[in-house]
C-alpha cells in the first residue's frame, strides 16, 4: 500500500520530482517561450519548493529518519539535472557574453563587422 501524502519522506520526494522537472522545463528553453511574467512565477515557484524541502531535510535529520531508497534516488536524479541546469546556464550566459561584447565593439574586426564596432558589413 502506497504511503499517504501526508508522509514527510513521501512528500519530500514528490518535491524533489517536482524541482527536478522545473530544472528540466528550463533547461530545454521552456522559460524563454513564455511570457517573462511566467518565468518568473515558475522561478519563484522553484524557490518555494526549495525553501519547503530544505524545512522537510532539516526536521527528517532532526529525527533521525534514514532517507528512503525513493528519495536518495530523485535526489540523485535532481542532482543530475541541476549539473546540467547549471552547464547550460554557464553556456548561455558565455553566449550571450559574447554578443554583447560584440554589438558593444570590444571584439577584435572579424571581417563580417567593420572595424571592430559590432555593426554587420553592409547594415547601415
Amino acid at each position: 500500500m502506497a504511503a499517504p501524502a501526508s508522509d514527510p519522506i513521501t512528500r519530500q520526494s514528490r518535491i524533489v520530482r517536482r524541482l527536478r522537472r522545473l530544472f528540466r522545463y528550463e533547461r530545454a528553453g521552456a522559460f524563454a517561450r513564455r511570457p517573462a511574467e511566467t518565468a518568473w512565477l515558475l522561478i519563484a515557484r522553484r524557490a518555494e519548493l526549495m525553501v519547503e524541502l530544505s524545512g522537510i531535510e532539516r526536521r527528517r535529520r532532526d529525527a533521525r529518519v534514514p532517507p528512503s531508497p525513493e528519495l536518495r534516488d530523485a535526489v540523485g536524479e535532481l542532482a543530475a539535472e541541476v549539473a546540467l541546469s547549471r552547464t547550460y546556464g554557464e553556456t548561455l550566459a558565455a553566449g550571450l557574453g559574447a554578443e554583447l561584447r560584440a554589438r558593444r565593439g570590444e571584439t577584435a574586426p572579424s571581417g563580417l563587422r567593420g572595424e571592430g564596432g559590432g555593426r554587420l558589413l553592409g547594415s547601415g
